[in-house]
């Protein structure tokens, strides 16, 4: 009779320590899989994003001049969880120095056509996903007649 008791007092402990087992390998499976779909998720925003900073980047090079300056927003649906922030700058860079063996006319025409800026373009995209903040940044340089400078400030 006494050795029924240990057994039955055997298989209750097996089963228990069945159900520790199957609870936390549930636990995790379920964490794995939630962390999962916020990744997808993610990676959805992120490529999403991206698309989103080339359209504002080809709205910029269309247009056929800016003014120097910053201009944000927010996308229209089904992307307005989605902001965007651009800044317009001139950069200045220095003259380099010509070859000597260059014939007058073209170091002429050369140093004519030579700028001391370019225009640079900083793009932000910034949402948000499950509380946190993400951001996208793109830097692009356009040739200098797509800055636009008030001709008082050229003299």
């Amino acid at each position: 009779m006494r050795r029924d008791i240990r057994k039955i007092g055997y298989i209750l402990f097996e089963a228990i320590f069945s159900m520790a087992i199957l609870s936390i390998a549930g636990l995790t499976f379920q964490s794995a899989l939630q962390q999962a779909i916020l990744t997808r998720g993610q990676a959805n925003d992120y490529t999403t994003a991206k698309f989103l900073l080339e359209k504002i980047n080809a709205d910029i090079e269309l247009q056929p001049q800016h003014v120097e300056g910053e201009k944000s927003g927010t996308f229209e649906e089904p992307y307005n969880r989605f902001s965007y922030q651009y800044k317009i700058s001139k950069v200045s860079i220095p003259k380099p120095e010509l070859p000597a063996e260059l014939p007058p006319q073209l170091r002429e025409n050369l140093e004519k056509m030579f700028r001391d800026y370019i225009t640079k373009v900083d793009i932000w995209i910034r949402w948000q996903r499950a509380g946190m903040k993400f951001e996208v940044h793109a830097q692009n340089f356009f040739q200098p007649e797509k800055l636009w400078i008030p001709e008082e400030s050229q003299q």
